[in-house]
């Protein structure tokens, strides 16, 4: 016995000696140079990249230019293989390099790109581009091909596992990708999609009795319909087009990506200048997360902050002004129901007239082993109207009859200036408003503070000026007149400067208010975040400390609302387990934390009674696509529960006649079950965090033990997706967080030194590497001091590495 012992004990020690050779070797295996001197030579000057202990890069330049040059650079080092795949799904080309994906899921982005054209959007944009944008462009990616043509031999080892090379990029692979990721902040392609297929099932009187509330929380906190009203056209729908099933599991656009901002200005915070925070909301389980945190130093320039794979810093500060992004979710798209000449299918008709659809043919490369030479094509014809192109077509079985094309006001209305370039050089908040105003391209709420203590609000990106209809149901097309006008002008998209709250902030709430002269949107967040944030900061003074503090806060005001009325129908059963779970939602300060039962049990009861609500009505399928979408029916389904008499509740398969009360005594009875298959008997597994939680995966997908060597974490999860420290899961995949705080930052002008931030992952976005996912433990902990450095000082201070980039060739 002792002998085997020992031979365990021996064994254990070589295991755990291998594992920690295999922790500090690893990295090594798969890293980049940032020490010593690489040849540049299409820099103008030496540019020196200077990391600190997270690898942030601070690119010291004696131009912009070279700065965009370094940056273009570093992110190649840091991010290639994260770039490349996002490239290729710009470009509808993930296929041609991963395959075709189970059922089809990697082909089916590749056709949604390459039908939505954002190439051929791209390349539009490219023949208008300004000299000062097409300059930025092509500098950032002289750097970037430069990495790719001269470095392969430090190229992220992912390449070599996914079997294929990274390709040199163009300007128009960089607009594509701007085009793409302007595209998930459109707002309501799936809404459309939604209220088609209500207003098939129930008709139009119907679908307005629950379609989607847009209400402004600062209009006095009334709930109005507001532009919220159905579609003056909608009726026609029913009559034109038969049910079309695609909006189950086909052509899905739209996640719920969100985020939350706040400027406190200086003396909102008993000081000289302002305070901006930013937590962007974004599906972010993938490593290393979707910014890139870099610094850059130039004569005319100090900018700290994140990109997205693009040149320049979206969300950060320079010397004179911060700024921080939310999705505003203003109305850009419109689906059309189009009608076919039936005497001639190449044409559409308006009216009496028969106008030819423009046609392009896309190829789509698909690997696949089993084929010659191991890739197959496919020819995808893509047919569009004066309006855009057919979504459709791509998808007979699921589509039916309705012909859908798609209008995009960026693709329409777009000009050669990029905009937000401007923005880094801001000197005040004119400058940074006029920046925000010029970019067209993504739909943002800009919060903005500068040096003076001054504070501003501005929604970027360009929402058409509808002229009939307000974009909430596919717009039938009856006649050639066209239902948009201009643009609303871009000085007149919602916002406020210097307001006397001494305040301004979003969280993807309506921000038009009830008097704007103009159909802004549809589709926007329930106002709870927003309603949370005015509380917050209602208090004379807000500092760095609490401005941060806000982002972790876990106070569910959903809950607050209707938790009550729950909690009193199921006390008031005679189903004792029933009285029990009321006694706990009574009891709960509607705080979305870890250690409690009470919020696993009011999600699941909401999620119960929403279904229970609409099934009957609606029916399964119906139903599963509208409860789909958050911002379509929460806070509808809220203003109906707190009024509290709907003929919704009464469940219409049944003689009788039922009220809130024994539907929400039927959903509490219905989550028990759902709790107990899915978790079993012991509540002690029911608590929040053990069955919410956010599960981070490395770049190379694996599981086991060679998942968690390369990244895989599962880490329970506050919050939930009506909190201000945000942790949203599916509707029909509870409790798995997908969309949550992509980044945390606060920035406070008063501070010379530094940028309060942290990832939930890291800044290399290499397998093994060190700070692939070093953020995590400091993105959970709300008092963790973790920073972006800003002044000279405090990054000398801080420097871990140096790597200098010559414009000369090395010895």
């Amino acid at each position: 016995m002792g002998k085997a012992i020992r031979i365990l004990v021996l064994a254990a020690g070589v295991i755990l000696l291998l594992a920690g050779a295999a922790w500090l070797l690893l990295p090594r295996f798969n890293d980049r140079q940032a020490s010593g001197e690489i040849s540049l030579p299409t820099l103008e000057a030496p540019v020196r990249i200077v990391r600190d202990e997270n690898a942030t890069p601070y690119i010291y330049a004696e131009s912009l230019e070279d700065a965009l040059r370094g940056q273009g650079f570093v992110a190649g080092q840091d991010r290639l293989f994260q770039l490349e795949t996002a490239k290729r799904a710009a470009t509808g080309r993930l296929a041609e390099v991963l395959g075709a994906g189970e059922g089809d899921v990697i082909l089916n982005l590749d056709r949604e790109a390459r039908v939505i054209g954002f190439n051929r959007i791209a390349a539009r944009q490219e023949a208008m581009l300004s000299s000062s944008s097409r300059s930025a462009l092509e500098s950032y990616l002289e750097g970037l091909n430069a990495y790719i043509a001269d470095r392969s031999d430090t190229h992220p080892m992912e390449f070599g596992l996914a079997g294929f090379a990274p390709e040199k990029w163009t300007v128009n692979d960089l607009l594509a990708m701007g085009y793409f990721l302007g595209w998930g902040s459109a707002a309501n392609f799936d809404a459309e999609l939604i209220a088609h297929k209500v207003i098939q099932a129930v008709g139009e009187e119907r679908f307005r009795e629950i379609a989607p509330l847009a209400i402004n929380p600062d209009d006095h906190g009334e709930r109005s319909e507001g532009q919220g009203a159905a579609n003056s056209s909608a009726s026609r729908i029913r009559a034109t087009a038969p049910p079309a099933k695609w909006t189950k599991g086909g052509w899905r656009k739209q996640g719920y990506g969100g985020s939350n901002n706040w400027a406190i200005s200086g003396a909102k915070a008993g000081q000289k200048a302002a305070i901006v925070t930013n937590d962007p909301h974004l599906d972010s389980r993938m490593l290393p997360g979707p910014w890139h945190p870099v610094g850059l130093i130039a004569p005319e320039m100090r900018v700290v902050g994140v990109s997205a794979g693009l040149p320049g810093v979206v969300i950060g500060r320079n010397e004179h002004i911060a700024f921080g992004v939310t999705n505003a979710y203003a109305d850009a798209i419109d689906l059309y129901i189009e009608t076919v000449d039936p005497e001639n299918a190449a044409n559409y008709m308006e009216g009496n007239q028969s106008i030819p659809f423009e046609v392009t043919t896309e190829t789509i490369r698909i690997k696949d082993d089993a084929a010659e030479n191991g890739v197959r094509e496919e020819e995808l014809t893509v047919r569009s109207t004066r309006r855009g192109p057919i979504i459709t077509d791509q998808d007979k079985e699921r589509a039916g009859d309705a012909v859908l094309s798609v209008r995009w006001a960026s693709a329409e209305y777009m000009d050669g200036a990029l905009g937000l370039d401007g923005l880094m050089t801001a000197r005040n908040i004119e400058e940074a408003l006029a920046a925000v105003e010029a970019s067209r391209i993504v739909s943002l709420n800009f919060v903005i503070g500068d040096v003076t203590g001054r504070v501003a609000r501005r929604a970027s990106g360009v929402a058409p000026i509808r002229l009939r209809g307000d974009g909430m149901a596919p717009f039938p097309i009856t006649d050639g007149t066209d239902n948009w006008g201009e643009r609303i002008p871009a000085k007149e998209m919602p916002g406020e400067v210097d307001p006397e709250r001494g305040w301004t902030g979003t969280a993807n709430h309506m921000t038009a208010p009830a008097d704007y002269p103009y159909t802004y949107t549809s589709f926007v967040s329930p106002g709870y975040r927003y309603r949370r944030i005015r509380e917050l900061f209602e208090a004379p003074k807000v500092t760095a400390k609490e401005a941060w503090a806000g982002q972790y806060d876990t106070l569910n005001l959903f809950a607050r609302d209707i938790a009550p009325i729950l909690s009193g129908a199921l006390i008031a059963s005679d189903d004792e387990e029933l009285k029990e779970i009321g006694g706990v939602l009574k009891r709960w300060d509607h705080r979305d934390d870890p250690q409690e039962l009470a919020p696993t049990l009011f999600q699941e009861t909401v999620r119960q009674l929403a279904r229970l609500t609409f099934e009957d009505e609606l029916g399964e399928e119906v139903t599963a696509a509208y409860l789909s979408s958050w911002y379509v029916w929460q806070e509808r389904f809220d203003a109906m529960v707190q009024a509290g008499d709907s003929p919704w509740f009464d469940d219409t398969r049944t003689e009788d006649k039922e009220d809130l009360a024994a539907l929400i005594r039927r959903a509490g009875k219905a989550a028990l079950e759902r709790l107990r298959g899915s978790y079993g008997d012991d509540r002690s597994n029911w608590l929040w965090g053990k069955v919410h939680t956010i599960k981070f995966q490395g770049p190379l997908r694996q599981t086991g033990l060679a998942g968690w060597l390369t990244g895989n974490r599962e880490l329970p999860m506050a919050g939930s997706g009506e909190t201000l420290l945000r942790a949203l899961y599916p509707y029909d995949e509870p409790f798995g967080s997908k969309w949550f705080a992509s980044l945390r930052m606060t920035a406070d002008l008063n501070d010379p030194e530094k940028v309060r931030a942290v990832l939930p992952g890291g800044a290399v976005g290499r397998t093994f590497h060190s700070n692939l996912a070093d953020q995590n433990a400091h993105w959970t902990d709300k008092d963790a001091e973790i920073y972006w450095w800003f002044s000279d000082e405090a990054i000398n201070r801080n420097s871990q590495s140096t790597l200098t980039l010559s414009p000369k060739a090395t010895p």
